[in-house]
């Protein structure tokens, strides 16, 4: 997510420098891109792996209604800078406004995020994902904590062993239903 973030910046930045057609799609292309399938996919994704079961559901819409609101705020400086006096500040403005966020949740993710225990089960980092998860879910009793973890890890090894691991494997195992 941290690449992302970084990848947004710098295509905000090629649009906001931008000074003919080529170089304003290509800032928009890479922002769009990091954006699109990289942030709003991933970071309820991220959260829901980190987030207590209770809270899921919750901290997942919220993620939503984030995204819902940076896209209204966006709408509404955008109208606001068309009463701007004609030029560039009527478009660069909005666009320019959107680098200090790339940077302020780089700067958070960096300092805060903690790293993915589902993710480091999945790369045999049993330990390292143990002391993630503690320290994730500390509001829980050790026995209960044991138990998440637990469960947790053998979800993943029950994943991990029934993974698909090519596109030639997909069509091997269910053929005759795929042709049925």
């Amino acid at each position: 997510m941290q690449a992302l973030c970084v990848v947004v910046t710098i295509g905000t930045v090629i649009q906001t420098a931008s000074v003919n057609i080529g170089m304003f799609l290509a800032g928009r292309v890479l922002a769009g891109y990091a954006v699109g399938s990289g942030l709003v996919g991933t970071v309820p994704i991220y959260l829901s792996e980190i987030s207590s079961p209770e809270h899921r559901g919750l901290i997942g819409g919220i993620s939503g209604c984030g995204i819902a609101f940076g896209t209204m705020m966006s709408n509404w400086v955008g109208f606001a800078c068309s009463y701007a006096s004609y030029g560039p500040t009527q478009w660069r403005l909005p666009l320019g406004m959107q680098v200090p966020w790339g940077v302020i949740l780089f700067c958070g993710l960096a300092t805060f995020m903690p790293d993915s225990p589902r993710q480091l089960l999945r790369i045999g980092k049993v330990d390292d994902a143990r002391r993630e998860f503690l320290k994730i879910r500390r509001d829980l009793d050790p026995q209960s904590a044991y138990q998440e973890f637990a469960l947790m890890r053998a979800q993943i090894e029950y994943e991990v062993e029934r993974e698909v691991k090519s596109y030639k494997e997909i069509f091997k195992l269910f053929r005759h239903r795929a042709l049925v």
